[in-house]
């Protein structure tokens, strides 16, 4: 389930739809799996990412917002946050560990704006939850996805 998609329809218009359709591109291109772009740092990525999950273990959802995008603070609340993430937290219990991390790119083809991410797959208590986030080029979180 996308983090925010619903809300984002229903909130924000024009804009909403517009990042709604950014972010399932940048999904569908993540699932084929492409290099992470060279002005990437791969562990920087990494660690990006692990702070945005640390937060959402935390249920610091304004903390995550705060890493993001100015389009990304701009379409998200931390009620929004807080009202897609929670039932998680609530079905899957504690977090654990992380039981794996993929790292991928994408490099969009009209902007030629580059991306760099991660797949996470948190253990926990009752489930898994995965990850989806993504950083443009001055990382700045774009994407945060669970599922």
């Amino acid at each position: 389930m996308m983090l925010t998609m619903k809300n984002l329809f229903k909130k924000k218009g024009m804009i909403g739809k517009i990042a709604g359709v950014f972010m399932m591109i940048l999904t569908l291109t993540a699932c084929g799996a492409q290099p992470l772009p060279e002005q990437f740092d791969e562990e920087t990525v990494k660690a990006e990412a692990q702070k945005a999950v640390d937060y959402f273990n935390d249920q610091d959802y304004q903390s995550i917002i705060d890493m993001g995008s100015d389009s990304f603070q701009e379409i998200l609340t931390a009620e929004n946050f807080a009202s897609q993430s929670d039932p998680y937290h609530e079905k899957c219990g504690a977090f654990q560990e992380i039981a794996k991390t993929i790292v991928l790119g994408n490099v969009d083809q009209e902007t030629q704006e580059s991306f760099g991410g991660v797949v996470m797959v948190g253990r926990y208590e009752e489930g898994t939850i995965q990850f989806t986030i993504a950083f443009d080029e001055d990382m700045k979180l774009v994407q945060f996805i669970i599922r």
